[in-house]
């Protein structure tokens, strides 16, 4: 099946487009002079999503800001001193010394702008023009956070949610598929192993990619206070539940013969399987708050986790009491697996826990 090709214009391009045009007629309405500062505000801080076009929109105003008072700082203190390569030299050191500290990433930029465009070409107009060019960059900039806000927004926190609903998602089926291959006695080759591994921790990287604009957009609200410790619990979550995924795709298949063994085998597959029907759940609701139920369909009083908790602890000690079943999971490390399905129902309550703790 071929592959696609990419569209020559997106929705992003066209909200773009519509929005430097616009800033450049509402500049030119009203009479400001150097219209063409707006749809360069719309080209820089029109960003992808709701919390990148914030970030970008308030550094391009802070350089704008710090590239003005440089200016007019400048020009009466070293404009009929210094040659005019030197002033623009230091001005421009300045820009880049007090970005760094006022922590400017793209603003130093818009800085260097203004400093070189009003030593250049607005030295003689200086107290005039930078008041124009500020209201023309403030105007770029709001326009492009109502478009990026009204017009086909694109959120990082609604992004954010489809990203976890989808990791919840794909653990649940890693987990399962792991607890089907355990009760076949099979294992998938090293390098479907590896795929799976890789999958799930790009998947990963893109919602912690994700953390940064999504917390531009959180209010300092009560929901916004909660968001931002739901995102740390469930990043905590994510790297225990990656770094035991990666214990069980190291552990090999061990013959499981006797009682004692199949009863702990037994345990693990269960151990799994409820592990995959609360991250199922858990894919449904988040970040609500967890059910009144508990975590995952609770058909015992306890729930399918404690259930399974309980049934791997039993198993434990029927195998500790087995030497020729010590022997065999001694010599081929598949207790490990009992370790880290007991690490797994574990961080799974704690998760459950601590979600519902949150106010």
């Amino acid at each position: 099946m071929r592959k696609r090709p990419p569209p020559l214009i997106t929705r992003a391009d066209l909200r773009m487009a519509l929005t430097a045009g616009l800033s450049a007629g509402l500049l030119i309405s009203l009479g400001l002079p150097d219209p063409i500062y707006g749809p360069m505000a719309v080209g820089s801080v029109l960003g992808g999503t709701l919390g990148a076009s914030r970030t970008l929109g308030i550094q391009r105003m802070q350089g704008t800001v710090l590239g003005g008072l440089i200016v007019l700082v400048g020009i009466p203190t070293m404009g009929g001193i210094v040659p005019l390569p030197v002033a623009i030299a230091v001005s421009l050191a300045c820009t880049r010394l007090f970005g760094g500290a006022f922590g400017l990433r793209s603003g130093y930029k818009v800085a260097g702008l203004v400093v070189t465009v009003g030593w250049t070409i607005h030295q003689g107009e200086i107290f005039t023009w930078l008041p124009a060019r500020l209201v023309d960059t403030l105007i770029g900039v709001l326009l492009s956070w109502i478009a990026v806000g009204c017009f086909w927004p694109s959120r990082a926190i609604q992004q954010r949610q489809v990203l976890s609903h989808q990791l919840f998602a794909s653990f649940a089926s890693a987990f399962r598929e792991r607890a089907q291959l355990l009760g076949q006695g099979l294992e998938t080759g090293a390098a479907n192993r590896l795929d799976h591994r890789d999958q799930l921790l790009a998947q990963i990287f893109a919602l912690e990619a994700n953390r940064g604009d999504a917390t531009v957009e959180l209010e300092s609200d009560v929901l916004g206070v909660r968001l931002g410790r739901l995102w740390d619990l469930q990043e905590q979550l994510l790297s225990e539940l990656i770094s035991i995924y990666r214990t069980l795709l190291r552990l090999p298949v061990v013959p499981m013969e006797g009682a004692s063994l199949q009863a702990l085998l037994a345990a693990e597959i269960a151990a799994l399987s409820a592990t995959a029907d609360c991250l199922d759940h858990w894919s449904r609701l988040w970040p609500e708050r967890s059910g009144p139920k508990g975590i995952g369909p609770a058909e015992r009083p306890l729930g399918a986790i404690q259930a399974a908790a309980l049934a791997l602890e039993q198993a434990e000690v029927g195998v500790f009491g087995d030497p020729e079943a010590n022997r065999i999971l001694m010599l081929a490390s598949g207790g490990r697996r009992a370790v880290a399905c007991q690490q797994l129902l574990i961080t799974t309550q704690w998760f459950d826990a601590a979600w519902k703790a949150v106010p």
